[in-house]
């Protein structure tokens, strides 16, 4: 009872307690919660439609493009700028898949899993067109090599066999392309579906077909804006009323920045060049004392040159430029004493040990002649190779050790970029030397004898054997410490716009303006790796902010950059249009003064003595915009104008885009070809789409608010 009375007479004070502690409880859950939607939400490369995209999901989505680049152009290797362009060519197609898919669900578009296969089986996809799934003989795509392909690769999955890293790289390009064959077939469905609200009519299919046949040739006088200097005044009013009658040209669908920066690229010194110099003097006389090719290769290896030797013949073009253009003059033996190719920055030292001429290409077969060591598997090489020379087919033999009997050409050009080992040196070596019909056994590294037959050579050529050591002029670390302890002191003193601007170039430095750089930009002025400076002026900068000394390049530049304006998506302010719609009006206005200057003119030569420039287009079409040399731009007007006129007609003045134009009518032609309209309509309906499709997905993309946030990432 007394415990009974203590709780009633404290009960105000537990349920306060009790409920307190359940705040903190339930709140604990809502700050995870909350800690866990910002951290997600920090992960987040972009939204479509509300709906996000992850870091992982878009790195899983750019290796998948990068799997189909490899395989398509054979390659593992790619520049800054190529994945750059990989990430761009992911990002846009994840986009553009979204909004049309999310229209095809509201109009019950779909593609069926046996839609997908019925274009695999057909190959009617170029994503299917890699040497693999093709034919060897027909050069074809061939499903049944898909089909066996896909039948090994699963064999040895569930066989739990360790799958090669090649056959894992094209099931990941199989499994791609499978996806892409899919969103690529419901964008064709959406837009066969939309160009039927795009029909032709015979009346447009003979404009069409008259527009691209009739052809005129013309003696054209021009008179270039830019050749008018005259001063003109252009109002306030005159600039407000053209932005408000053109307002849709000047709307942005991303909101962009304009900086300026200054970048200073760190070069080497005077000091830095003599040493280099040195360097490359000690490696010519070593290179010019080695005694033979293997030392002479050592010496390349020693002294870390650019380029790698190998003991191969190899035509000219697998050489630096430099160096391949004084081959054909050299002796062999010769080694030439180091030289700077100021072009490229690379000192060059290099020896010519071999000049011989040799096929291009060797079509040749083989066969692997195994054994349970070194002395059984030259016992079945010598075999192989005397039944061959006795006459044996060679498909019996293949066929009795159970390995193919295929032939194929080897080329030149498919080695002398590579940097093979000892074995494939060997096995290159040997083709090459041997003559069409014999037969070899080359003893591999590990013991296994390899019979090679060599069929047929062909393209003989010229190729050299050249040593070289190839060096790079980089700058020092006291060069780089220098410059950075320059401009950083030059920061500290400069640190606002005003600043910068007032004493950049008397401190040798450059400050540059960079108007709209977006965030999708992956550079700034063509700077690699500038990411943190991209997310500095979008995440953090305020207008008229200065940023931090920016480490960037190949850590060979320094950058600073300023905010000096922030442009908002939707439609750009008059007053960061006012340059363009001024030059505008002024155009006009020189187009009215050229015009009145030629009242009265009716001649090609008179006009020339009013000061134009005389020119002869040929073949000019309604279809396509003519091509001006004196303004050095295409002129539609000139197009549309001279497909109206007559034989001999002048025509004119005529108000460009460029220029004023008056023009003679010398001939009137016609192309051959014969008018279908069946075909001119369906060509029409194509032309339409194309003309309608992209303006459609702009206008799907301004209503997905899409967000590109990969510039925190990438």
């Amino acid at each position: 009872m007394a415990t009974l009375g203590k709780i009633r007479k404290h009960g105000v004070l537990l349920v306060t307690v009790i409920a307190v502690a359940l705040f903190l409880f339930v709140a604990g859950d809502l700050f995870r919660g909350a800690e866990g939607l910002l951290q997600q939400r920090g992960q987040n490369v972009g939204e479509i439609n509300g709906k996000s995209m992850n870091i992982q999901d878009y790195q899983a989505l750019v290796d998948e493009y990068q799997t189909y680049y490899e395989v398509l152009n054979g390659t593992s290797s790619f520049s800054e700028d190529q994945l750059a362009q990989i990430k761009d060519e992911a990002w846009q197609n994840f986009v553009q898949n979204e909004l049309i898919g999310k229209e095809c669900e509201a109009l019950g578009l779909t593609v069926t899993d046996n839609e997908v296969l019925d274009v695999i089986k057909s190959g009617a996809s170029q994503m299917l067109q890699v040497p693999l799934f093709m034919n060897q003989q027909t050069g074809r795509y061939d499903y049944t090599q898909l089909q066996q392909f896909l039948n090994e690769y699963n064999q040895l999955k569930s066989d739990g066999q360790q799958i090669p890293e090649a056959y894992t790289k094209i099931y990941k390009y199989y499994m791609f392309a499978q996806k892409q064959i899919r969103t690529q077939y419901l964008t064709q469905k959406y837009q066969v579906l939309l160009s039927k609200l795009l029909m032709s009519n015979p009346v447009e299919a003979k404009m069409n077909f008259e527009a691209r046949t009739n052809e005129s040739d013309i003696i054209l006088a021009s008179f270039p804006y830019t050749a008018n200097t005259d001063k003109f005044d252009v109002t306030d009013q005159e600039i407000k009323d053209r932005y408000n009658k053109d307002k849709e040209q000047y709307y942005q669908m991303i909101e962009s920045r304009d900086i300026k920066y200054i970048d200073v690229a760190v070069t080497p010194d005077d000091a830095d060049r003599a040493e280099a110099e040195k360097d490359m003097n000690e490696a010519y006389t070593e290179l010019a004392a080695a005694a033979n090719n293997t030392a002479a290769g050592n010496v390349c290896r020693q002294q870390t040159s650019s380029t790698q030797y190998t003991n191969l013949l190899k035509m000219k073009e697998a050489y630096p430029q430099f160096i391949a253009s004084q081959l054909d003059s050299m002796e062999v033996g010769t080694t030439v004493k180091p030289q700077f190719d100021q072009m490229t920055g690379y000192f060059y030292t290099y020896r010519l040990l071999d000049k011989q001429t040799q096929a291009d290409s060797v079509l040749y077969r083989q066969l692997a002649a195994a054994g349970k060591d070194e002395a059984a598997s030259k016992a079945t090489a010598d075999s192989i190779v005397n039944a061959l020379q006795s006459g044996a087919a060679f498909a019996d033999i293949a066929k009795k050790y159970n390995q193919p009997s295929d032939s194929t050409w080897v080329a030149t050009a498919q080695y002398q970029t590579m940097a093979p080992n000892a074995d494939n040196e060997l096995f290159i070596k040997t083709l090459f030397n041997m003559e069409a019909g014999s037969v070899k056994a080359v003893k591999l590294s590990n013991g296994m004898n390899v019979v090679l037959q060599v069929l047929d050579k062909k393209n003989p050529v010229t190729k050299y054997n050249v040593a070289s050591i190839v060096k790079q002029l980089i700058f020092s670390e006291n060069t780089y410490t220098a410059a950075y302890n320059k401009f950083s002191s030059f920061l500290a003193a400069n640190n606002t716009i005003e600043k910068l601007e007032a004493n950049a170039e008397k401190e040798g430095y450059v400050l540059q303006t960079l108007p709209d750089l977006t965030a999708n930009q992956h550079m700034i002025a063509g700077v690699h790796n500038t990411r943190e400076a991209i997310k500095w002026l979008f995440d953090e900068a305020k207008k008229g902010d200065v940023s931090e000394l920016f480490k960037c390049g190949n850590s060979d530049h320094f950058l600073v950059a300023a905010l000096t304006g922030v442009n908002e998506k939707g439609y750009r302010s008059i007053e960061k249009s006012t340059d363009i719609i001024k030059n505008q009006i002024i155009n006009d206005k020189k187009a009215e003064k050229i015009i009145a200057s030629l009242k009265g003119v009716k001649s090609v030569s008179e006009a020339q003595g009013k000061g134009a420039i005389i020119d002869s287009l040929n073949h000019v079409t309604f279809a396509s915009p003519a091509f001006i040399r004196a303004t050095n731009a295409s002129e539609p007007v000139i197009s549309a104008s001279a497909s109206k006129a007559a034989k001999n007609a002048f025509v004119g003045p005529v108000k460009g885009d460029n220029g004023v134009y008056v023009f003679q009518v010398a001939n009137k032609s016609k192309i051959n070809g014969k008018f279908d309209e069946k075909q001119e309509m369906a060509t029409m309906s194509q032309m339409n789409l194309r003309a309608a499709f992209q303006p459609l997905v702009n206008s799907l993309y301004m209503k997905a608010e899409v967000k590109d946030l990969r510039y925190k990432f990438f």
